[in-house]
């Protein structure tokens, strides 16, 4: 079941035309409003399609006029700006129907998915055709051909004129120019613009037929207008049907050789990823083996300077061993000396105890700073004060010469033992 294409334009103002027609009546029976769509007997609300609804295209259709105006030139001169006329045309309406009927479309799953593949060509007809300015596609399903309405606004003309988006209309109004600048009458000029909009408006069907009737397997006109048979109309259909069917055939082998094309570009883009990928792991491995290999390098220096500096605080403290054991020998034969000095001091008399203090008076300076510093009275205290003791009491039986002679006998031995004891004290290694 094929039969002929149904596309039409149109323009329209807040101002009503001549057959009752304005903004407001356009939305108000597309949106089955009760007191706008009388014609219909079981009136259904619409589906939306594509964009926004009624509501939405009445919001912005006001929000754009309310933002408009134009600039006109007074009789003084002055430029002064207006706002947009009511009968200035601000909405643009593309109305398509399909020529299956209602309850087939309904009934049956072909005729659905049959319509659905056109009206899906339609929105992206109109989505070439207008642009950002396409905002809603309704359809209808409660006339006897289900169809579709477009809404589109002028969002680019301060103007808000909706005319200059119908195609036609601007071919129109550029021949008029033309034709007037080249010196045609006003009525000439009309004549012309209408023909330039008749040829404009046939070559916009021809585009629609191109991209949505013949794919779908449309007709481009009905039998009436070219006085066809009924068995040459039923020959008609029947070629465009297979029309349809072959071009089908062929858009969907150029669909699969899309799909195939697609998956060959995602397999290679899959597989340069990965490559990308395997690259940046390499050279992340790579820059971590420099890095390793720095660390490493720098891990040796510095064990390096360690052992070194180990090696000089080792010979440091050997050398403040060394020091430590020869100042200790040197500590030990100088406390020797003092100690059996103190002792020959005793026994010679120039060391004794204090008359008032407990202290020893040491007559000779020498061994008085040497026996502070190195603190030998408190050391020997014991044993001096019992050989001072006993050496008194001994020198106390004796006479001069016996005490004289005594004490060079104790003396001499004292004076061996010093000389004993420095050669026996230990050397430093």
């Amino acid at each position: 079941m094929s039969g002929p294409q149904f596309m039409h334009l149109q323009s329209f103002a807040r101002k009503a035309n001549k057959g009752g027609q304005s903004v407001e009546q356009v939305l108000g029976e597309a949106a089955r409003e009760a007191v706008f769509c009388k014609h219909v007997v079981d009136p259904i609300a619409p589906e939306i399609v594509y964009g926004g609804d009624i509501e939405t295209v009445r919001r912005l259709h006001d929000q754009m006029v309310e933002g408009g105006g134009v600039e006109v030139t007074l009789k003084s001169g002055k430029v002064s700006r207006r706002g947009i006329r009511k009968d200035r045309h601000t909405l643009l309406t593309a109305v398509a129907s399909h020529p299956f009927p209602t309850e087939l479309v309904r009934d049956s799953p072909d005729a659905r998915a049959s319509y659905e593949h056109w009206r899906d060509r339609n929105i992206v007809w109109l989505k070439q055709q207008f642009g950002s300015g396409l905002v809603s596609v309704i359809e209808h399903w409660d006339e006897q051909h289900p169809h579709i309405h477009a809404y589109v606004l002028p969002f680019d003309d301060p103007g808000c004129s909706a005319r200059h988006l119908n195609p036609a209309w601007e071919a129109k109004e550029t021949a008029m120019r033309a034709a007037k600048e080249n010196g045609h009458t006003d009525k000439e000029a009309v004549k012309l613009g209408n023909v330039a909009y008749r040829e404009r408006a046939r070559e916009l069907q021809d585009n629609y037929f191109e991209n949505v009737s013949l794919p779908c397997g449309l007709t481009r006109t009905g039998p009436k207008r070219r006085r066809l048979s009924r068995q040459q109309w039923k020959a008609e259909k029947e070629a465009a049907r297979r029309d349809a069917q072959s071009l089908k055939k062929v858009n969907d082998r150029q669909h699969a050789l899309t799909v195939a094309k697609a998956k060959a570009e995602q397999t290679l883009k899959a597989e340069a990823q990965r490559l990308a990928n395997t690259k940046r792991l390499w050279e992340d491995a790579h820059q971590r083996a420099e890095r390793w290999e720095a660390d490493a390098e720098r891990a040796t220096k510095d064990a390096q300077r360690v052992r070194e500096e180990v090696g000089v605080q080792q010979a440091r403290l050997h050398e403040e061993q060394l020091q430590l054991a020869h100042d200790r020998t040197n500590a030990l034969k100088e406390v020797i000396e003092v100690v059996l000095q103190l002792v020959q001091g005793v026994v010679s008399g120039t060391v004794r105890p204090h008359p008032r203090k407990r202290s020893w008076v040491i007559a000779d300076e020498d061994l008085r700073d040497r026996t502070t510093r190195l603190a030998a009275p408190d050391l020997v205290k014991n044993f001096l004060g019992i050989l001072h003791d006993a050496w008194t009491s001994l020198a106390a039986h004796l006479s001069d010469l016996e005490r004289s002679e005594a004490a060079e006998a104790v003396q001499e031995p004292i004076e061996r033992g010093l000389r004993q004891g420095a050669d026996s004290a230990p050397s430093p290694r």
